[in-house]
């Protein structure tokens, strides 16, 4: 699956917003880390793509994402690492956290090897083209285990695969739509249990049929993604 780069403009907000902001500021054309894409930021990015030659239109897109970007890894920092920490923080459960000091040490590393590891990405601790696109299209980013597998279940039932792809690892898709689905089977979802940080969703069909997805939190970091799917 090719991935494309979100659009961000005036009147944005949100996580990629901050990222934006922590990347152009990394570039020496500083704005406020808010998440709000207003005016001060919409200067910013166009002195960015100024300097860049691209076309200065204040919109962060296709053209202007893969300039603005920046290779960052352990013993990076400066802004740039602050806006791989905030991406990873904004995943986090609350306990697991990365703190956002924009400096690229031990645990920022594990964090993101164990984001590389869950999609299938090259796990070198290096935040490079396919990492960086992974994070700012929200990737891993369910804010809890059972949102995870309300998001997967909900994917396949619409048999959507990239949706699904975004809070589930590359075999547990591969599973899920090996199997047919469809409305008619009845599906109804009867609960979320587990423990040690694995929990698993259980959707059960009119014929008695089981399906369960199960959802582990990644241990080197604060994610959630499907770690397996199967019928019973």
């Amino acid at each position: 699956m090719v991935l494309s780069w979100p659009l961000e403009e005036e009147g944005s907000a949100g996580e990629d917003v901050k990222t934006v902001q922590y990347l152009v500021t990394a570039h020496g054309h500083p704005t406020g880390v808010d998440g709000n894409f207003g005016p001060l930021t919409k200067a910013a990015v166009e002195a960015f793509q100024s300097s860049r030659r691209l076309v200065v239109d204040g919109i962060v897109g296709p053209q202007t994402w893969p300039q603005l970007i920046i290779e960052v890894q352990q013993g990076s920092t400066g802004d740039a690492v602050g806006a791989v920490q905030s991406q990873i923080h904004s995943r986090g459960d609350g306990a697991n956290q990365v703190a956002i000091d924009g400096i690229f040490g031990v645990v920022t590393d594990g964090a993101v090897r164990a984001f590389q590891t869950l999609l299938g990405l090259a796990v070198d601790g290096i935040v490079g083209p396919q990492t960086w696109i992974h994070l700012v299209n929200g990737y891993l980013a369910a804010p809890e285990a059972d949102a995870a597998g309300i998001e997967v279940f909900g994917a396949w039932a619409d048999s959507n695969r990239d949706e699904a792809a975004k809070n589930a690892t590359p075999a547990a898709v591969n599973d899920l739509f090996a199997q047919t689905f469809s409305l008619a089977d009845g599906w109804t979802l009867e609960g979320f249990q587990g423990a040690a940080g694995t929990i698993f969703g259980t959707w059960k069909r009119s014929d008695g049929q089981l399906l369960r997805i199960g959802v582990l939190n990644a241990v080197e970091g604060p994610y959630f993604a499907a770690d397996q799917a199967q019928f019973t």
